[in-house]
C-alpha cells in the first residue's frame, strides 16, 4: 500500500513540475535539438548526410537546399537551412522568429556564451553582430541580432575557402 501511495505522490509531483516548467527556457530548448556549436561539424556533409540526421520538420528542398522549421515555445520558430555545392554543405543559416525579445535575447546570449567558451576565437563585436573564426580560419560564425526587439535573430556558419 506505502508503495502505490507512493508512486502515485510521485507521479503527481512530476506531473505537476512538468506543466508548470513548460518546454524549458529557450536556449535550453533550442540547444536541446543540437548545439550551436556542434553545428559545424555539418559543414561539408552531403545532403544525405544532413536529410539523416537532422530532426526538424522538412519544409523545402532542392538539389542545393534543404530548410528545416523547429518548433520552439509555444508558438514560435526558428529555421534551419543548408546550402550544398559539390563538395558538401557550405553555409548553414539559422533564423529565429519569437514573439518575445526576451526569448530571442535569452537564445542570443545563449550562443554568444557557447561560442565564447568554445575553442572558436571571437572578433570584434560590432552594430549588434558578433564573429567568430576556429584557428586555422577555415570556419566562420555570424550572428545578426540587431532586431532582437522584435523577436528576431540570425546567425550563420561558413566554410571558408
Amino acid at each position: 500500500m506505502k508503495k502505490i501511495i507512493a508512486s502515485t505522490s510521485f507521479l503527481l509531483l512530476l506531473s505537476i513540475i512538468i506543466s508548470c516548467g513548460g518546454k524549458g527556457a529557450y536556449f535550453e530548448q533550442f540547444s536541446n535539438q543540437k548545439s550551436f556549436v556542434s553545428r559545424t561539424d555539418d559543414l561539408n556533409k552531403t545532403i544525405g548526410e544532413i536529410r539523416t540526421q537532422e530532426k526538424g520538420k522538412l519544409i523545402d528542398e532542392d538539389l542545393t537546399l534543404l530548410k528545416y522549421v523547429y518548433e520552439i515555445g509555444h508558438n514560435d520558430t526558428y529555421t534551419v537551412v543548408y546550402l550544398f555545392d559539390e563538395k558538401g554543405c557550405y553555409e548553414i543559416g539559422i533564423d529565429a522568429y519569437f514573439g518575445k525579445e526576451e526569448d530571442a535575447n535569452s537564445v542570443v546570449n545563449g550562443i554568444k556564451e557557447e561560442m565564447n567558451s568554445s575553442s572558436y576565437k571571437a572578433e570584434q563585436e560590432s552594430n549588434k553582430l558578433c564573429r567568430w573564426k576556429n584557428t586555422d580560419e577555415s570556419i566562420s560564425i555570424e550572428l545578426d541580432y540587431e532586431n532582437t526587439a522584435r523577436g528576431l535573430f540570425l546567425a550563420t556558419i561558413f566554410a571558408n575557402e
